[in-house]
């Protein structure tokens, strides 16, 4: 499933039921050098004010969006956090004199904790995680083992794709093979069973070709579906409603090479011989690649594909990763795991490779 063919620890393990109350029992805390961002300290002065930035259940575009508004500034930030859980991080901004000590609303907390005149380390995240499961012996059992390899493939984690509809890298894909109105379809049509009722009814409306239909049932946050509808019935073409979109079309882009790694990954991991300094490398073009590579650009049916979509504008680089990331700090305790990655490196892996059950229980 999203290019994650296989499972990394060579033991027999059946699934394991687990389940996990989000965003509630799924906590992260950005790392800053190694130690957890809400033990930072600032300065007196500095040319950043730093804030501590505490968000529950929000994305991170939205947040960061009515922050900005909030300190009449550009807001800076050092990682993506995850939508559907308590997460904690720094963000930064240089409006030095305009200073809120503090500011709270029932989605987030945001807190003043000085000025800096450097960037930060960001060296992972630490996460918590409660996990419901009708057997707590067979998880610590798995927990152990886990920690006694210490190493895991860093995949990239089912969020990257969309959790209730993982289908940006399918986008991505016909971004990249020019296909706009395949990329439009995918973005709109083509419901999943784990969105509501009303969202599936717009889908499928979009689908049967009412257009005034499918725009009165998706709700407003629903942003891009909504703006190709109207598009669509100016009948504007579809290379133009690609352009009109909020989202950046590179995230779709950038999700298919992360579907690309993924499979690379699944046919090269060895848990015999684990390199943490291997890197795998998926190029923007069949000529840059290795054999592997190649192999798996044949089967996507991308042998005369370059990602880099002058039509568009988008400049994609290649996309270069760690094969392998370290597990830092494991431990379990009453259901609930603790654990540190590296910059990058998804939680989700980890709950993956002890459940080997449904992601949508997890992510």
């Amino acid at each position: 499933m999203l290019g994650m063919e296989k499972y990394f620890i060579n033991e027999d393990w059946s699934p394991l039921k687990v389940f996990i109350n989000r965003p509630d029992g799924f906590r992260v805390i950005e790392e800053i050098s190694y130690k957890p961002a809400t033990e930072w300290k600032g300065s007196i002065q500095g040319k950043y004010a730093v804030y501590l930035l505490r968000k529950r259940g929000i994305d991170h575009f939205t947040v960061i969006s009515e922050i900005s508004k909030i300190l009449h500034s550009k807001i800076h930030y050092i990682g993506i956090k995850d939508t559907n859980a308590i997460t904690e991080q720094i963000v930064y901004t240089t409006n030095i004199k305009n200073i809120i000590e503090k500011y709270e609303n029932d989605k987030f907390l945001l807190t003043f904790l000085g000025y800096s005149n450097s960037k930060f380390n960001h060296t992972g995240n630490i996460f918590e995680i409660e996990i419901e499961t009708d057997d707590i012996k067979e998880l610590e059992k798995r927990v152990n083992k886990l920690r006694s390899i210490k190493y895991l493939p860093a995949y990239i984690g089912y969020q990257r794709f969309g959790t209730k509809r993982p289908i940006t890298h399918i986008i991505g894909k016909m971004l990249v093979l020019r296909e706009w109105q395949n990329a439009i379809d995918f973005l709109v049509g083509y419901p999943f069973e784990s969105e509501s009722e009303l969202v599936k009814k717009a889908r499928y409306a979009y689908m049967k070709g009412d257009l005034k239909e499918a725009l009165e049932l998706f709700p407003k946050r629903f942003r891009d579906e909504r703006i190709a509808i109207k598009l669509l019935l100016r009948n504007e073409n579809y290379f133009n409603i690609l352009r009109n979109l909020q989202t950046p079309l590179i995230f779709y882009i950038e999700a298919y090479q992360s579907y690309l790694f993924n499979k690379y990954l699944s046919r090269i991991m060895d848990p015999t011989k684990i390199d943490e300094n291997l890197v795998i490398k998926i190029p923007t073009s069949y000529d840059s690649c290795d054999s592997i590579c190649r192999e798996i650009f044949r089967e996507e049916g991308l042998l005369n594909i370059n990602f880099k979509i002058k039509e568009l504008k988008l400049n994609v680089k290649d996309l270069v990763r760690k094969a392998y990331t370290l597990i830092r700090n494991l431990t379990i305790k009453d259901k609930k795991i603790t654990f540190a990655l590296d910059r990058g490196i998804y939680a989700t892996i980890v709950i993956r490779e002890i459940a080997r059950t449904d992601p949508r229980l997890f992510t």
